[in-house]
Formats: C-alpha cells, structure tokens, sequence
C-alpha cells in the first residue's frame, strides 16, 4: 500500500504532462530488473506507465509477450503493445510490428501492413527495417520490383553494419548495371533525411526468440540464373535432396530442369513446418508438384534447408507459380535445379 500512495501523485501528473520524467525512472528500474532476470517484476513496473501511453514501456510489454518471458508468449499481445508504441513514433516497435507482419506471427503473411511499419522505421533508421525493405523492393513484395530503390535500402543497412546487408549488396553488385549502383547511392542519403528519429535505448530491452534468429538468418534476395550459378559454386552440397514427402514420381527426374524455392531455413524443422503450412493453405497451388528440401553448407555461414517445389520444364512455368504464390504473400524465387551428387 505504502508503494501505491507514493506512486498515485506522480500517475496523475503523468496524465496532465506525459513527459514527467518519472515516468522514464521508473521504465528505466524495470529494465534494470528484466536485466537481471526478474521479468515478473520488470512488467509490474512498465504496465502503470503503459496504461498512461508511455511508448518505451508499451515496447518493453510487446518484448515479453514476443519472447514469452515472465509470461506467456503471445504474439497478438506483442502486436497490440507494438501497435500502441509505434503510432508514438517509437523506432524499435515500428520494425518489430512490421517484422510479426513479415514473418506471418499472427497467423498469416500480411505484406501491406509489414511494408507500411518496416518503411516507417528504416525512414527513421532502423537498419535491420532497411535491409528487410530494400529485399522488398528487390523482390517485388507488396511494391513494384525497383532494384535502384533495393540497392539505395540495403546500402544503408550495410553501412550500418548489417551482415545480411553487406552479403547483399556484395552480391548485387556482381549483376546491377553500374549506372543503377550510382543512382541508388545518390538516392539513400535522403531516404532517411532529416527525419530520422532515435530511440532512448536506455530504456528498452533487446532479444530475439530462436524462431526470430531462425527467419531473420533466412531472409535473402531472390538470385538471378547468374548469381544463383555465382553462389552455387561456393557451396558444397551436404546430400542430394531429401524428400519432404516419402512418395515420389516415377518420372521426376525427366523434367526436373527448374525448382521454385519458398524458404531458406536454419532447421529442417522450420522447413518442415513451413511446408505443412503451405500444403494446409494453399494445396491447390502446389498441386502435383513435390516439396524437396535440399542441405546445403556455405562458406561462413553455416547449413541451411532451403525448401523447393519441382518439377518444372522451364523457368516460365516455374516463374509462373511463383508469380501465383506471391499474389498470396509467399516469397519464393525460380532457380535451375541443382546438379545431384
């Protein structure tokens, strides 16, 4: 009791000035306990400030429903504190918000509502929100395919640091003509601007869930037959494709010229996971074509799992499905079949 008739007078000054600077105190004390691993008491401490709009501590409530720490995890949660937060201005809650679009947490892809939050915070900074929009431009996801727009997004990631981003441009640069390189380089410094607004990392909290470090590590530009060739002989191939499905077509092989490639993945779980997803929503899309996941080990990078659809004759009718599957919010890319081992 005694906390709460102390606490009560600075409440309700905070509602006639949002401002006061209790209120970062008092957000800045329960990161001070999420730090030390006390994320019951860090949440009693941020709700009473959420509850007057303070943005940071509606972040750091999303941070605990997205990570399922002190509480469980619960991404609609998350996207409601985010939602709050983001509309404030806050950097950090605009990218997660748009990233739970992105990555289809709340049950679905959404690409609109994952362009219109990760703009916002790659316009305000955020690297990490410009790398994923410049793949965005360069994939054509909810925007028009500009690959001057993607180059100008993820050379600003880059030169903040981004590993993906620098692995991205690096691989661009192998392909874009010169001319669009230089006019995308003219065009980032005022992508960001004046407007750029910084966050008060002091008082928010970081961390990703596995899950999260899985699709982020995942994301890629979708390579063109001379990059894809470029990349296939850095990496060794592990095994021959393995079979998502145990059933496979007599005749595979005479046609598998072309694949279409929906995700690049950490764990053959996730690919798995991925793959149930897709034949549960859109089996009409896929129809006959097999899922295969094939292991793959690049040079300073690690194994992934990248799952692919086959088999197709040429690349116009794997480009075709995949030009299908965008139009339902799933990336995907056509490549030449890999050469088995």
């Amino acid at each position: 009791m005694k906390k709460t008739v102390i606490i009560l007078p600075f409440l309700l000054a905070a509602q006639i000035n949002p401002n006061i600077t209790v209120a970062s105190a008092t957000v800045s004390d329960g990161v001070a306990a999420y730090e030390a691993g006390d994320y019951v008491r860090a949440r009693e401490e941020w709700l009473p400030y959420a509850a007057l709009g303070n943005p940071n501590a509606l972040y750091n409530l999303g941070q605990l429903y997205r990570m399922g720490r002190g509480i469980e995890q619960n991404y609609k949660k998350a996207e409601e504190y985010y939602l709050r937060a983001a509309e404030k201005g806050h950097v950090g809650a605009q990218r997660n918000l748009g990233t739970l679009h992105y990555f289809g947490r709340l049950g679905q892809i959404d690409m609109e509502q994952a362009y219109k939050w990760l703009y916002r915070a790659a316009g305000n900074g955020d690297a990490r929100s410009q790398y994923i929009v410049g793949t965005m431009y360069y994939n054509g996801q909810h925007v028009a395919r500009n690959t001057t727009e993607a180059y100008a997004w993820i050379h600003l990631s880059a030169e903040q640091g981004i590993r993906d981003a620098r692995m991205a441009q690096d691989k661009l640069k192998t392909h874009l003509d010169s001319r669009i390189i230089q006019a995308a380089l003219a065009r980032a410094p005022g992508l960001v601007g004046s407007y750029r607004v910084a966050d008060d990392r002091d008082l928010m909290v970081d961390g990703q869930s596995e899950q999260d470090n899985e699709e982020t590590a995942a994301l890629a530009l979708p390579a063109e037959e001379k990059a894809a060739t470029a990349v296939a002989e850095k990496t060794e191939t592990l095994t021959s494709t393995l079979p998502a499905e145990s059933s496979a077509q007599p005749d595979i092989m005479a046609s598998d010229n072309f694949r279409v490639q929906v995700g690049s993945f950490r764990s053959g779980e996730e690919a798995d996971r991925t793959l149930a997803r897709l034949k549960e929503k859109h089996a009409d899309l896929i129809g006959d074509h097999e899922a295969v996941v094939q292991i793959v080990d690049i040079k300073d990078r690690g194994i992934f799992y990248r799952l692919q659809l086959r088999p197709f004759e040429s690349r116009e009718t794997a480009n075709d499905l995949c030009a299908r599957l965008k139009e339902n919010g799933i990336d995907c890319y056509s490549l030449k079949t890999p050469p088995q081992s």
